[in-house]
């Protein structure tokens, strides 16, 4: 993992004050020294929108590889820590959203702001993909396509996206095959890029592989229209029971390397990390956003500290907090950290907080073997000077431990007079004046860092490179940087600003501790290069939308200021949808005898109809007023997202057709009325869950519901009301079985819910709301207790939350009678005094009573999981391979068949 691992720890630990509100460098102008996530970092660090996408594989694998979720437990650890990281950050923006993908991509938390107000949100909505472990496909395709369509939203939204995707799988791109039309909807319809292919036989199942594989990675496939959507891509690959070549096109997909994939690789469009074991997974998860300079491994010491066994880091003033993920070889192991003043203190297994005076030492154990912890300065007392990491086992092992240390700096590079820069193509040279500048944007004095600190200004246009100043020592680098514009086209340029800090030297004795060096801080800062003067300018990348027709696409693009433009016709497509490289991006403008003003319009002809984007750059013209300066060019990036309508197998038609057709064709008529009006009305749906233990006589809501409108999440409803994602729910509307029945949402939870308002009601275990959903709540259990544990509550209501007082008065009043429902009929839990949050201790030998069980009640335990979960389980004949409900905590694995509980609606 050497050598890769970029500084998003110095994205979010340094400093990105001041750097906001101007528009992202394009793909073109990134700086091809930097690795992936440094170029994610840098962008941050120069005000963009950070956009970061968990992507998890939900196969049934993972039952046999992560059964215990160590997967979860590092995405967790992940969030709390960088959430963490960004209170430090003045101006730092980053969203999360999360999503899992088996037989199809499915995103389960929309886009939150990233902070510690929010992370017990996204953590929720990460606990459960401890459970999702049913899938019946392991697809990559849609994993993508879902990634693509995600990211592409996004950029038309914003005009700053850096845009991160992190996704995991355990093994290859493998798809089942389906015994019949019920199967083929059941998991997830037709596959989108083979909508011919049912997969029937093995044979259609080989041939929908190597389709999917081939749309992958062939030139301006998806890989490539990831990367010209400007996506860094971090694969990590769990290989328990899989041969390390069975991730190599998960490896090309997220680096083109591994499997050869696609035509854009430079810069570098990603990293791949392979783990063998959960440890290493989750120490691999964790890490992967952290500095990898600072990466070691040391071996243990036997019984005892020993030199040999520490690793020492030195800090100083320049140095805010430490942030360390350990794993350790064996178990049992002991970790300590060594003091500045020699006091060694053992990082005790479970979490741990201690008040070192002057700073706050916090740890937790994320698994026996794998050690998280953070050191934060609260002042300069008992802070500056050498400190450790001890690994004690009790004998030796051949393993070496492994420590990521990431020292936080106080200091960045900035441009401090970047508001001030007026750059335009033909102008005098202007002066750059650098600095540095603390987390909170205040300027540090460069006499006060330390001699080996340097600093390195380059600036990148066209793909060309241009340095600027290399190696600026600290006595220099507050001295003007002369900036030449002659021969930079206009357009966006990316000025790169490196400094490079090590830490003071400590003496101790006679001797001296050399300082740490930190991971060098990048500033991607784009530049907008305007062209001389009494020209118009033009954005540099612009959006045709989405699209599910084949129909050209036509577009205005903005002109300001006099003069005019026309497209050139050296257009290049770097990504299309399969068998659509014929694509054509045309104008009515296309010279500068009838060069268009006010604004260019651009009609970009698919040529057919697929899934997919059609990105690229191309190249305008522009003129000024007066028509005897020479026209300059200008470089315009565009994408163009579209997508197939959703086609599914139709079936029994010859039976119903020859048959039936005077009777279905009014019948038809009426069920098209009812599909067309099943939808969500309104303009947005706000929503926000709560949790708390239950029972017949008390509840965590007695005294109120614990939620506010600030709270709330909002899902604005556009095209697609029939499917809408909020707050970790998924809300699916259904027109209604019966032709007289109404059409009703439908909310899949992993444990058994019910939803409406006053009277509540279920389907097929999951929570029943009505279409408008707003003015509604529902209950769900635990799907793991779901007789003892905490009951979820979410509330759901519209812009304004009109009602929202009464809606809360609803569900404390009708809580308890609604959970009791839902808990009717299931079998008694274990007893025990961790079942029950009210009562108190019991006597020595006693049995504390489970307040909620029902001791009539005589429910069947599922049966085990099967070894394979693509294989049918032993006991009774299944028949078929059957993957069961995702989200219906008593089913068994595929192919078992589920037992009855009493009824599903009331």
């Amino acid at each position: 993992m050497r050598g890769w691992k970029a500084a998003l720890g110095a994205a979010v630990a340094g400093v990105v004050a001041g750097l906001s509100g101007f528009i992202a460098p394009t793909a073109e102008a990134q700086d091809p020294d930097l690795a992936p996530v440094e170029r994610f970092a840098s962008c941050v660090n120069g005000g963009g929108q950070g956009n970061v996408l968990m992507l998890f594989d939900t196969s049934g694998s993972l039952y046999n590889t992560d059964r215990d979720g160590g997967r979860v437990k590092a995405a967790k650890a992940t969030v709390d820590r960088l959430a963490e990281s960004l209170t430090a950050v003045q101006g730092a923006q980053v969203d999360l959203a999360v999503a899992g993908f088996g037989t199809s991509y499915s995103r389960t938390l929309d886009w939150t702001p990233l902070n510690p107000e929010t992370t017990g949100t996204i953590n929720a909505d990460l606990a459960r993909y401890a459970s999702k472990i049913d899938g019946v496909d392991t697809d990559y395709w849609s994993a993508m396509d879902g990634a693509r369509k995600e990211f592409s939203s996004r950029n038309q939204e914003q005009t700053t996206p850096c845009n991160l995707l992190m996704w995991f799988s355990d093994g290859e791109f493998a798809l089942n095959q389906r015994a019949n039309d019920a199967e083929v909807q059941k998991w997830g319809g037709l596959k989108p890029w083979v909508p011919e292919n049912q997969l029937r036989t093995e044979a259609d199942v080989t041939a929908a592989v190597e389709a999917g594989r081939n749309d992958l990675c062939r030139p301006g496939g998806l890989a490539d229209q990831l990367r010209s959507l400007d996506i860094i891509t971090i694969g990590i690959g769990l290989a328990v029971d899989a041969p390390p070549e069975s991730f190599d096109l998960m490896k090309g997909v997220s680096t083109g390397e591994g499997t050869a994939c696609g035509e854009l690789t430079e810069p570098k469009p990603g990293e791949f990390i392979m783990a063998t074991d959960v440890d290493d997974l989750i120490y691999n998860f964790v890490t992967a956003l952290e500095p990898d300079g600072n990466g070691d491994e040391t071996p243990t010491c036997v019984d005892a500290e020993c030199p040999e066994g520490t690793r020492t880091f030195v800090l100083d003033g320049s140095i805010g907090a430490v942030n360390a993920t350990a794993k350790a070889p064996l178990d049992g192991t002991r970790i300590y950290l060594k003091t500045r003043t020699g006091e060694s203190i053992e990082l005790t297994q479970g979490n741990g907080d201690q008040d070192l005076g002057g700073s706050k030492l916090t740890w937790e154990w994320v698994t026996p073997r794998v050690l998280t912890f953070d050191l934060t300065r609260e002042s300069q007392e008992n802070w500056a000077g050498p400190w450790g990491i001890v690994f004690v086992a009790e004998e030796q092992s051949e393993e070496l431990a492994k420590s990521s240390i990431t020292l936080k700096g106080d200091i960045s590079p900035t441009l401090v007079n970047r508001d001030e820069l007026d750059l335009r193509v033909g102008e005098d040279p202007v002066d750059l004046r650098l600095g540095a500048v603390d987390r909170n944007g205040e300027r540090i004095d460069p006499e006060t860092l330390s001699p080996e600190t340097t600093l390195s200004v380059k600036l990148i246009s066209g793909g060309e490179t241009t340095d600027l100043a290399s190696g600026l020592a600290k006595a220099d680098i507050e001295q003007p940087v002369q900036l030449d514009l002659d021969g930079i086209n206009p357009g966006i340029a990316e000025l790169v600003l490196t400094l490079d800090v090590t830490t003071q030297s400590w003496q101790q004795g006679t001797e001296t501790i050399p300082g740490t060096r930190l991971e060098p801080r990048h500033a991607s800062i784009p530049l907008t290069i305007a062209p001389p003067a009494d020209f118009p300018s033009i954005p540099d990348r612009i959006s045709f939308g989405h699209t599910e027709k084949e129909d050209p696409v036509t577009v205005k693009v903005p002109l300001d200021g006099e003069g005019c433009a026309w497209l050139a016709g050296e257009t290049r497509f770097t990504g299309y949808p399969d068998g659509l490289d014929g694509a054509t991006l045309t104008s009515p403008a296309t010279g500068q005898d009838n060069c268009a003003s006010g604004d260019l319009e651009l009609t970009l002809d698919p040529g057919g109809l697929g899934n997919g984007s059609f990105t690229g750059t191309t190249q305008v013209m522009l003129a000024a007023k007066d028509s005897t300066a020479e026209p300059v060019a200008a470089e315009l990036a565009f994408d163009l997202s579209q997508s197939r309508p959703a086609s599914q197998p139709i079936l029994w038609t010859t039976l119903i057709g020859v048959t039936l057709l005077g009777i279905a064709i009014p019948v038809g008529i009426l069920y098209l009325v009812k599909f067309l009006t099943a939808k969500i009305p309104g303009n947005a749906v706000l929503a926000g869950s709560t949790s708390g233990p239950v029972d017949d006589a008390h509840s965590f809501t007695d005294n109120g519901v614990p939620l506010s409108v600030a709270n709330l999440q909002v899902a604005h409803l556009t095209t697609n009301r029939r499917e809408v994602n909020v707050a970790g729910k998924t809300l699916k509307a259904k027109m209604g079985a019966a032709i007289t029945e109404p059409g009703y949402v439908v909310v899949e939870t992993p444990g058994a819910s019910a939803g409406g308002k006053t009277s509540l009601q279920s389907v097929g275990g999951n929570a029943k709301l009505p279409l408008a959903v707003q003015g509604n709540w529902m209950v769900a259990l635990d799907p793991q207790r779901p007789v003892s544990g905490p009951v979820e509550v979410t509330v759901f209501t519209a812009p304004g939350a009109p009602g929202f007082a009464e809606l809360l008065e609803d569900v404390r009043a009708n809580l308890r009678t609604a959970v009791a429902k839902l808990r009717e009929g299931m079998p008694p839990e274990s007893s025990g005094p961790g079942n029950d949050p009210w009562s108190t201790p019991q006597a020595s030998g006693a049995s504390a009573p489970d307040p909620w069980a029902n001791p009539g009640g005589n429910r069947q335990a599922p049966p085990a999981r099967p070894a394979n979960p693509q294989q049918p389980p032993s006991g009774p004949p299944s028949g078929q391979f059957q993957n069961p409900p995702q989200n219906d905590p008593w089913a068994n694995p595929p192919g078992g068949q589920r037992p009855s509980s009493g009824p599903s609606s009331w």
